[in-house]
């Protein structure tokens, strides 16, 4: 079954699957519209031609008819005997004698040869006119109807490659735009992919550099925190065994300890400052 303008217009394409490349759907749609246009003008124009190749046969059958009945009227005309012909196929009339050339019956007998001689000769030329006539006019609807035939063929022939032509021509196309606008799509999507992987790597880095950096003031802080626990552990250690030989200490020596004492938080919370 051949394709019509309403299957073109009822068609229904599935989208592809997450992942896939298609095309865009109202381009899809545009060039679908462009398509059963056409090939509605080409139906159009087909039924046309049709209409056109049934009036050219119509017309040729008119004519075939008026041959036939042109033939048939020099038939008729051909065969059908002249109303003086019988009595010439008649026993020749013997010459007259002098006595019936001067009678009245002897004109009379002169008067119907001259008749006879008239009606066949008026016979055989409306015979042979006839006969040319219907000539004429086969040769007429013959020439006619072979002209008409063959301008009905060499119109056909001309539609038909022009049709073929602009189809041609529209599908050429169609695959042309489909081929630039996937390129471009397959372009796009390269730069998008090269742009995503340039981001990452960036982002990458600054993690990295981030990462890097942290882990320097993780390990800083780390190293501050043994210094500051060791100092720490050793000023304890030696404020008690400064507690334990001294026993109770005088108030002047308890007053220089916190003097020392102070100086030592002084120093651990400077150290402090500069790790931070």
């Amino acid at each position: 079954m051949g394709l019509t303008p309403a299957d073109v217009h009822n068609v229904a394409f599935s989208k592809p699957p997450i992942g896939k490349r298609g095309y865009n759907e109202d381009e899809v749609d545009a060039f679908l519209d462009l398509v059963e246009a056409e090939l509605a003008r080409l139906v159009e124009e087909n039924n046309d031609l049709r209409s056109q190749v049934e009036q050219l046969e119509a017309q040729l059958q008119s004519a075939q008819v008026d041959l036939e009945d042109a033939r048939n009227q020099a038939a008729a005309a051909s065969s059908t005997p002249a109303p003086t012909e019988e009595p010439r196929r008649l026993t020749p009339v013997p010459a007259p004698t002098a006595a019936e050339q001067t009678s009245p019956g002897g004109d009379h007998h002169v008067q119907a040869a001259k008749v006879l001689g008239l009606a066949q000769e008026m016979a055989d030329r409306l015979t042979g006119e006839a006969k040319a006539e219907a000539d004429g006019m086969l040769a007429e609807a013959r020439t006619k109807s072979e002209q008409l035939l063959s301008e009905a063929r060499s119109k056909a022939d001309s539609m038909v490659n022009e049709s073929r032509t602009r189809a041609e021509t529209m599908l050429n196309d169609a695959r042309t735009r489909a081929e630039t606008l996937e390129r471009q799509a397959r372009e796009k999507a390269a730069n998008l992919e090269r742009d995503a992987q340039r981001k990452h790597a960036e982002v990458m880095g600054n993690i990295t550099s981030e990462k890097n950096a942290l882990e320097k003031k993780i390990e800083t802080l780390r190293t501050f925190e043994r210094e500051y626990r060791t100092r720490l552990q050793t000023y304890l250690e030696s404020q008690l065994r400064e507690l334990q030989d001294r026993g109770s200490a005088a108030p002047a020596e308890s007053s220089g300890s916190r003097s020392s004492g102070q100086q030592a938080s002084y120093s651990f919370g400077a150290r402090a400052a500069e790790a931070g």
